[in-house]
């Protein structure tokens, strides 16, 4: 391969994770402030997440049980496993403040898996969508929100992602007991699949529709 073609290359991936701007939510001084959703690069794993995620000076010393299902990820290795093998991913974030902090991050799939609602259609899986621990209420010494809107904008940036491929928006995911609430609140529906039991933890199989996939994009259309 030339160099040239080796440019070329570089600059396809590349462009499957498309950046872009965003508005979030500065809870302490209410105020609006600007992110950027980019890729999650092995540098950024290890200098932004392992290395800062869990040592913030704003976290309890101690986690009230049962302690985040996070905790001790390694970014690094995660992949997707579905039904028996693993889909091609890209690993996605959203970076905001002075030095560009991780503040929250998503496993997503390039690979469509087939939809439940609706025979013969087809989306993309996510997975390990979780903001940083300093952003999560009950982590924080002082229990109160701080940025806000990551979930929210790593979600429309996946139903970005699934339309940019074909799939019309459709996502499918595996909501944690803890957040069924917020997923439901931005329409997905659980379906009647058996539930998934992970290292403890039993997760309930959504999916995001065109229709409420739409709404979430609407939001972006009009800014």
């Amino acid at each position: 391969m030339s160099v040239l073609d080796c440019r070329i290359f570089v600059g396809k991936i590349l462009q499957m994770i498309q950046s872009r701007t965003i508005k979030l939510y500065f809870q302490p001084e209410r105020v609006n402030v600007a992110g950027q959703i980019t890729t999650l690069s092995r540098e950024m794993i290890d200098s932004k997440i392992h290395d800062n995620w869990w040592k913030h000076a704003d976290l309890k010393e101690q986690f009230d049980p049962p302690p985040p299902i996070d905790r001790t990820w390694s970014w690094d290795n995660i992949e997707i496993e579905y039904e028996g093998g693993i889909l091609e991913s890209e690993k996605v974030a959203i970076v905001a403040g002075e030095g560009d902090p991780v503040q929250g991050a998503m496993l997503i799939s390039s690979d469509p898996v087939a939809s439940v609602l609706e025979r013969g259609a087809k989306g993309l899986f996510v997975e390990r969508l979780f903001t940083a621990p300093w952003n999560r209420p009950k982590l924080r010494r002082d229990g109160q929100p701080y940025l806000l809107g990551i979930g929210t904008e790593l979600l429309t940036w996946a139903v970005w992602f699934s339309r940019d491929k074909g799939y019309d928006g459709r996502l499918l995911l595996d909501g944690s007991p803890e957040e069924l609430s917020w997923y439901v609140k931005r329409g997905l529906r659980s379906l009647d699949s058996n539930p998934i039991l992970y290292e403890g933890t039993i997760y309930t199989p959504m999916e995001l529709v065109p229709e409420a996939a739409q709404r979430l994009i609407e939001k972006w259309d009009a800014i």
